[in-house]
């Protein structure tokens, strides 16, 4: 067969996409990087290439440690935004959760279904990039892909990169997520849809199981219906539920076929119970399904609640490529300590209901 010269490039086909964690200046810094692999067994070394002009640099020769963390095809998004932006001019902290293990100094996120903490051993500098080599500390994998030391690889679910195409794919059945850095613009024009005084964060995506409360419902329309109104109701009820969960109050929103035919829904104000000992009269008991959910933050006052709900119906759901909204799903928000209903800094917690897309 014959063959011709076509340039000096990385001839890779594919590369995992992962994200590497420094401590800088204070805060967790996170970085997308595609220039990875493992150089040694035992002891289990890595090695990542970053350019020099990177942010993250300072935190890692500063404290010589460094997580790698695998994200999984569901926040893609997320993952192609900390490629977009520098540490520099964005605080990054705040994209994820982060959790810290033995080494104290390598921040790791709790959204990526493995990661791993790193000792910086040594350094390689090149023209452009320094490869770092860190030895691993320790892995950590969420119980659902490892109940062992083996890792199901469908179940992870992580992201690589197809350089021929330049675009991101998912492992477990090679759809096309999107266009590498261009994908996490999404997450950008998140952050400036609302304005200044108000924001959305996330979503990350998570299974939550079923569980029950005890509340006030309301059958009405949207347009008729004071949610003020059966708050108030509610907490005049709230001291007699027996065992309720008091860090966080919840309205659901349900539809029904019959109901939206009438152009109704239901409105249930409540506190979740372990048990159902007893109905105090005047309320409802109700038990929430299984189901998996996005989860965005409302950032900002209730005034401006419903452009974050349609931000999330007009734009975000249709762009997303591996889930779609479950038909009569139940959505919930959350509602804890952090809400403050007319502060600009008020946080709120909205569950939605998704599925994986049919093909």
């Amino acid at each position: 067969m014959n063959k011709r010269k076509i340039g000096r490039f990385h001839p890779l086909p594919v590369v995992p996409i992962v994200l590497v964690g420094a401590m800088v200046n204070g805060k967790p810094n996170f970085l997308t990087v595609g220039c990875v692999g493992a150089v040694n067994m035992k002891p289990p070394i890595l090695m990542v290439s970053l350019n020099k002009s990177h942010y993250s640099l300072i935190g890692i020769k500063k404290n010589r440690t460094f997580s790698i963390n695998i994200p999984s095809a569901e926040n893609v998004i997320e993952t192609d935004y900390c490629g977009l932006v520098s540490g520099k001019s964005y605080d990054k902290s705040k994209i994820f959760t982060t959790f810290y293990g033995d080494l104290q100094t390598a921040p790791m996120i709790e959204e990526c279904p493995i990661t791993c903490e790193c000792k910086l051993l040594d350094t390689k500098e090149f023209a452009q990039d320094i490869a770092f080599f860190g030895e691993i500390s320790q892995v950590y994998a969420n119980e659902e892909v490892s109940r062992t030391k083996k890792i199901d690889l469908l179940k992870v679910n992580p992201i690589f990169l197809s350089g021929f195409e330049n675009l991101y794919r998912s492992t477990a059945e090679s759809h096309i997520l999107g266009r590498c850095y261009k994908i996490g613009e999404q997450y950008r024009c998140t952050q400036k849809l609302l304005g200044p005084k108000i924001c959305i964060r996330g979503p990350t995506v998570v299974e939550k199981d079923e569980f029950q409360i005890i509340g006030i419902e309301d059958i009405d329309t949207v347009e008729d219906r004071n949610p003020g109104e059966v708050w108030a109701k509610f907490q005049q009820f709230a001291p007699l539920i027996p065992n309720r969960d008091q860090s966080h109050g919840l309205g659901i929103y349900m539809e029904t076929e019959e109901l939206m035919k009438e152009g109704k829904n239901r409105y249930v104000v409540g506190n979740e119970i372990a048990t159902v000992e007893k109905i105090p009269k005047g309320m409802i008991s109700e038990t929430i399904p299984k189901q998996k959910y996005a989860v965005f933050t409302h950032v900002g006052t209730m005034a401006n609640l419903q452009q974050t709900y349609d931000y999330i119906n007009e734009q975000w759901h249709p762009d997303k490529p591996l889930y779609e909204k479950t038909p009569f799903g139940v959505i919930i928000e959350w509602y804890d300590q952090r809400f403050r209903r007319d502060s600009e800094y008020s946080e709120l917690d909205l569950y939605i209901p998704i599925q994986k897309k049919k093909t």
